[in-house]
């Protein structure tokens, strides 16, 4: 089978030590070149000098293409798929034209600042017949995927109730970098409630099913920070912070179990615990932990538990025995490398479409709207 022809809209041409605004493009180009499944054919930064520089400082070669529009990018029949990654603000303008001219596309999550964009996107793919995949990548994660291989085998039984406790750690005082403001203003439609639970979501859903009714709890804690610069320096002393740093949510979900979800900040939980994940059956429980990180990247210490009642709690096995060329992606990007490792696989349950954003995007947005602000 050929490989997928793709082109990568919004590649930096350096990437720092750590992360920094407009350099998640990178992890998309490792997750490509090392796979045999796909052919990097072009390059779309803002002007054809830049897509030249990211094509030289990343020694892409002479057969990838600069391109200078989103325009070029549409018109070129030589393009199976267009990757997306670039600020959520021109998601919608650049999505839109990729699907009207049938081009499969990933977009990364969040897929746009309003319900009613991304509504319009996914029934926009849908009457295209076009492949449009989210950039939820925690799905694609084999705990995740064994997980819900679990469930739906019946090992548990019947789910009746789940909870996940979890931490993030984008503690945002007493500074905050000022290229991503962004994060903490709760209408920017890539707040922390939105990435960081956004994410978490996305595979909450993939495993439990939807939710048919969703309460929340939000409060912000640290209302002010000081931004400062890439160097330290301060931008701005008194920057108001409006996205939640402590988040509470609970329903019912439509098979009807109960669930809840927490999210508190903080940079060292005591027990040195991430994320703690207690799925209650008719038949029995599982139990997902991990070391403290990033739950949609697969933090490091996962560690899987069944017990069936009547017998003893035993660790579950969830390596799938995976391509050795995932292995060749840094920590941060290997689930990005899995969304497309599964997308040329035709292994649906290991990717999200921009149906199953549609659904975060809804629950984000009650959670948002009808709050309990702390």
């Amino acid at each position: 089978m050929a490989p997928i022809r793709i082109c990568i809209i919004g590649l930096a041409a350096t990437s720092s030590a750590g992360y920094k605004t407009g350099e998640w493009g990178i992890q998309h180009l490792n997750s490509l070149k090392s796979s045999p499944h796909y052919q990097i054919v072009g390059v779309c930064n803002s002007s054809l000098a830049s897509s030249q520089k990211s094509i030289e400082s990343h020694k892409l070669g002479s057969d990838v293409k600069a391109y200078s529009s989103l325009d070029e990018v549409v018109s070129d029949p030589d393009i199976d798929m267009v990757s997306i990654v670039v600020a959520i603000g021109k998601h919608y303008q650049l999505v839109k034209p990729l699907l009207q001219q049938k081009k499969d596309v990933l977009v990364e999550f969040p897929i746009a600042p309003t319900v009613a964009e991304v509504e319009e996107l996914a029934t926009l793919a849908k009457s295209a017949g076009v492949k449009a995949l989210s950039g939820s990548q925690g799905r694609a994660h084999p705990v995740f995927r064994r997980m819900k291989d679990l469930i739906k085998s019946g090992a548990i039984g019947d789910v009746v109730f789940s909870t996940l406790n979890s931490h993030n750690a984008l503690m945002a005082t007493p500074m905050w970098p000022e290229s991503q403001s962004i994060f903490l203003n709760i209408n920017s439609g890539i707040s922390r409630l939105h990435l960081v639970v956004g994410h978490i979501l996305d595979t909450h859903l993939n495993i439990l099913g939807d939710f048919k009714d969703i309460q929340s709890t939000l409060k912000t804690q640290n209302n002010k920070t000081k931004l400062v610069d890439n160097e330290g320096n301060i931008i701005q002393e008194n920057f108001d912070i409006t996205a939640p740093d402590t988040i509470l949510l609970q329903g019912v979900l439509e098979n009807g179990a109960v669930a809840s979800f927490t999210m508190r900040t903080c940079t060292e939980p005591v027990d040195n615990t991430g994320f703690r994940w207690i799925i209650s059956g008719t038949k029995g429980e599982l139990e997902l932990t991990s070391d403290p990180g990033i739950f949609h990247w697969g933090p490091t210490g996962l560690k899987l538990k069944l017990r069936e009642f009547g017998g003893e709690a035993k660790e579950i096995d969830f390596n799938r025995g995976e391509a050795d060329h995932l292995s060749q992606v840094s920590y941060s990007g290997q689930n990005v490398a899995r969304v497309y490792e599964a997308f040329a696989k035709g292994e649906e349950d290991g990717y999200a479409t921009l149906d199953d954003a549609l659904k975060v995007h809804r629950v984000l947005e009650k959670a948002k709207l009808h709050a309990t602000w702390a």
